[in-house]
């Protein structure tokens, strides 16, 4: 993670399969002092760029949920970004094995978001194809299949926390 302070802003993509853990990674992330946006479309992370310098770390949540998801642009979204010189950007994959993911689904009871008529497996296993181009691509992989959401804290706030000043602080 680059932590340079002189830089504009520091983004952190999570992405990964549905049911891997994305969404309390972000909040994890927020209880550090990033700011959270789940589900953001592609087209809009630009627009996060080109202000102000942002003044705190973002974190992005990035999924085949979004109506523009696209492997293949969200490549050269972190291509561009990475060649940005004014910030800096993670790439956060988390990985988790299909046969825990089918089950976190059937707990849930919740249809997985590429197989709404289908079985979740069915899902799992086209979503993971679609998504092996970002895994590659990740600077961060976390696989989340044995861990507790605790276990998870622990491994985000390793790789990510800015030190006191991003810390929860209880009164």
């Amino acid at each position: 993670m680059t932590t340079d302070t002189a830089l504009d802003h520091h983004l952190v993509f999570v992405t990964g399969p549905s049911g891997a853990g994305r969404t309390t990674t972000i909040r994890v992330l927020e209880d550090m002092g990033y700011e959270g946006i789940d589900n953001i479309p592609l087209t809009l992370v630009p627009r996060l760029t080109e202000g102000p310098p942002l003044g705190r770390p973002i974190a992005l949540g990035l999924d085949v949920r979004n109506r523009d998801f696209n492997a293949t642009a969200l490549i050269e979204l972190i291509d561009s970004l990475t060649r940005d010189p004014r910030g800096s950007l993670d790439v956060l994959y988390l990985d988790c094995a299909p046969p825990t993911l089918i089950q976190r689904f059937s707990e849930t009871r919740r249809r997985h978001p590429l197989a709404p008529n289908e079985t979740p497996a069915q899902g799992v296993e086209r979503e993971i194809d679609l998504l092996a181009p970002i895994r590659v691509r990740a600077d961060h992989l976390i696989d989340t299949t044995d861990l507790t959401p605790h276990d998870l804290k622990a491994e985000i706030t390793r790789l990510f926390d800015t030190g006191p000043a991003g810390r929860l602080s209880v009164s």
